[in-house]
């Protein structure tokens, strides 16, 4: 493989042509070789978002990058286990909802194995607020096991799984300095390492909602649903999940099938719409207080009706429900009757004595 064929594979870009499967992955083997010129790698990627990535292209992406991460080991639980992420990026500095729902459905008994990294586009990231709770991000992949055989959770911090991507990093970082969003921006929810059978994942543009299922259903998951929250009233125009702010867009396969993408408003699930106001988020303190307000009862309408309907969202993505009013009936009862709460204190005595 010649060096300079990234830069035959830009020309093809620049002329508005798709890419095969084999230009897709001698791509990434250009990309991800550290002999490969940073110019050549920008002019590539820059091309490629020019032209717009094909659902095809994404999957081939997904599959190759899925292939090259470190296996975290978790096959006995993968086909059960639901992912619920977002690719960030909509600037809304919302609270984590993802990651608070992930929390509900864990205290289910639903196995979830969360993909994630720290904060890129917000004050605080997944990995944030997970280690404020006890989870750490580098451990051993026997208490991976251990935590999902007895807590339902496991954690994988993408950069512990992804070494190939550590040649990519600078690169992304120039990109996203002149305001060119890559094909990168979106990979990062789609490349679990652990392959759960199912996934929730929230997008901030919705023109990727179509795109993105169909590429999750090209790498064999059981089912999924993509989802974008418009929002009414705000400065925002979009948000990467589903809220009881606005109408909401998704598109999905499995449980949740969609021929098209689909616009459920909140009465869908027999919410009212709120201002986004109510999900304001903030710092990790922030958003450590308003997960507590949260578990006591206390956090404002909107953003306990949006993470109902999340959850609901997930719980029926699964197949742990079977409507979305059964999954909202359930959340209510896993957090009045103190379920998750006391789940996240399992979560801490749990981790707290492999620390000592």
């Amino acid at each position: 493989m010649e060096l300079n064929e990234l830069s035959q594979l830009t020309n093809l870009l620049l002329q508005g042509s798709d890419l095969d499967r084999s230009q897709v992955r001698s791509s990434i083997d250009l990309l991800v070789n550290e002999e490969t010129g940073r110019d050549q790698k920008i002019d590539f990627l820059e091309a490629l978002a020019k032209k717009g990535e094909t659902a095809r292209e994404l999957s081939e992406f997904v599959s190759c990058f899925r292939e090259l991460s470190l296996d975290p080991e978790l096959q006995e639980f993968a086909p059960r286990a639901i992912d619920l992420c977002g690719t960030g990026g909509d600037k809304a500095g919302s609270f984590n909802v993802s990651t608070f729902v992930s929390f509900v459905l864990a205290s289910a008994g639903v196995p979830v194995i969360k993909h994630g990294n720290r904060s890129i586009s917000s004050k605080c990231g997944s990995a944030d607020l997970l280690e404020a709770i006890g989870v750490p991000l580098a451990p051993d992949l026997k208490i991976l096991q251990e935590g999902l055989e007895e807590l339902s959770f496991a954690f994988l911090f993408a950069p512990s799984f992804h070494p190939a991507f550590k040649h990519i990093a600078p690169v992304r970082k120039e990109l996203a300095t002149r305001g060119i969003i890559t094909i990168f921006n979106l990979l990062g929810p789609m490349i679990n390492p652990a392959r759960p059978a199912f996934q929730v994942l929230g997008v901030y543009d919705p023109k990727y909602l179509e795109k993105i299922g169909q590429a999750l259903q090209g790498n064999d998951l059981t089912g999924a649903t993509v989802v974008h929250g418009a929002i009414e009233n705000s400065e925002v125009a979009g948000v990467d999940e589903i809220t009881a702010c606005g109408e909401n867009l998704l598109f999905g396969f499995g449980e949740i099938a969609t021929q098209n993408v689909e616009r459920w408003s909140p009465a869908k699930w027999g919410m009212e719409t709120y201002p986004f106001e109510h999900l304001s988020g903030g710092d990790l303190s922030e958003n450590l207080a308003i997960m507590q307000s949260l578990l006591d009862g206390q956090a404002p309408k909107g953003l306990r009706a949006t993470v109902a309907m999340n959850a609901s969202i997930a719980f029926l993505t699964c197949g742990k429900t079977k409507s979305l009013e059964e999954g909202i009936e359930l959340t209510d009862s896993l957090i009045s009757d103190g379920k998750v709460k006391a789940w996240i204190g399992e979560v801490s005595a749990f981790f707290k004595k492999y620390s000592q």
